[in-house]
């Protein structure tokens, strides 16, 4: 009597327990994914967020490179008298070459201009006329950047218009051009070896309307350290101790750094931006926000530089404000510094 051989099969709680692996695995892939989904945007929101930032500060890093004063040795004469026998040579310049706390520069405080501001001269060939003077890429333009708590450039007529839109107020990082068919440094500094005034800049801000634009909103901090080279000074402090750097006057803390008619030969830049989701949570219409207060009392001394952005990331962190940081170390090539 011939025996049926039985088929091989799954008995009912195996399949149960397959299916129920099954679907763990899919509910694990599903979570995967959309975590790998989720930090994808969040990156990419942020990237977005600050890519405005980022392009202000390649922008800004490359115009501070160019920065120029064509220094000339001439006669020094005794007492600035040119009836006198000549004694010495001495380094000249007709440009200027200035960074340090932006209120101090300018010597206003409205609008409100927190942190530092760098202003000089460049071969940018900029000109708002190009008709007539297009074409000369080499000409010299008075340049700056600077941080302001301002409201948005818009036109004017939607003021007045019935229920116009809020005005945005927003830190901006702000860039002034003077165009070169406007350049007005000559006029002040040519033949006036004891020109150290502010005018070469502060008139073009004054202007109505100023050569000025807004380059990145939502930077909040813009630092400005000039430096020796590694090599001369490992401290990076001794140059400008204080972060003011004026190319008029002779270094006022070290004398044997004569700074005088001189470029710095690095700019350590440094600019923190926030987030436009957080600028918007923590805007008061025309009041600034509340670490606002905290920024006069940072970036004095040069040598607390990193204790002091640390406090100020210690801060925006502290009111959950999204920020990054842009730092670098900017050599100027027009600088050929010596101590003679």
């Amino acid at each position: 009597m011939r025996q049926t051989a039985g088929h091989a099969a799954f008995t009912l709680v195996e399949l149960l327990v397959s299916m129920a692996l099954l679907a763990l695995i899919m509910v694990l892939l599903a979570v995967m994914t959309s975590s790998t989904a989720n930090t994808w945007r969040y990156t990419a929101g942020r990237i977005e967020q600050f890519k405005g930032a980022s392009n202000a500060f390649d922008a800004m890093t490359r115009k501070v490179a160019q920065a120029t004063l064509n220094t000339s040795w001439d006669y020094h004469f005794p007492g600035n008298d040119p009836s006198k026998q000549p004694d010495r040579y001495v380094r000249e310049s007709t440009l200027r070459f200035l960074c340090g706390k932006t209120d101090a520069l300018v010597k206003t405080s409205s609008p409100r201009r927190p942190t530092q501001g760098i202003f000089f001269q460049a071969p940018l060939g900029y000109v708002d006329d190009p008709q007539d003077f297009g074409g000369l890429d080499n000409l010299l333009n008075t340049w700056g950047y600077y941080v302001e708590f301002n409201k948005d450039n818009r036109p004017a007529f939607l003021d007045s218009i019935p229920n116009p839109p809020t005005p945005r107020y927003r830190y901006r990082l702000m860039e002034l051009m003077e165009p070169s068919n406007d350049l007005s440094i000559y006029t002040k500094s040519s033949g006036n070896d004891t020109y150290a005034g502010h005018e070469w800049f502060t008139d073009a801000l004054s202007a109505a309307p100023a050569p000025v634009h807004v380059l990145a909103e939502n930077v909040v901090a813009l630092v400005l350290l000039p430096k020796l080279s590694k090599t001369e000074d490992p401290s990076g402090v001794k140059l400008a101790p204080n972060y003011t750097y004026d190319s008029t006057v002779t270094n006022p803390n070290d004398p044997s750094l004569d700074s005088k008619n001189q470029l710095p030969p690095v700019v350590q830049v440094t600019l923190v931006a926030i987030d436009d989701a957080s600028a918007g949570r923590i805007a008061k219409g025309a009041n600034v926000p509340a670490f606002d207060a905290e920024l006069d009392n940072l970036f004095l001394d040069a040598s607390r530089f990193d204790d002091d952005l640390q406090t100020l990331q210690t801060t925006l962190a502290t009111q959950h404000i999204s920020y990054r940081v842009f730092t670098s170390n900017v050599s100027l090539r027009g600088a050929k510094w010596s101590r003679k």
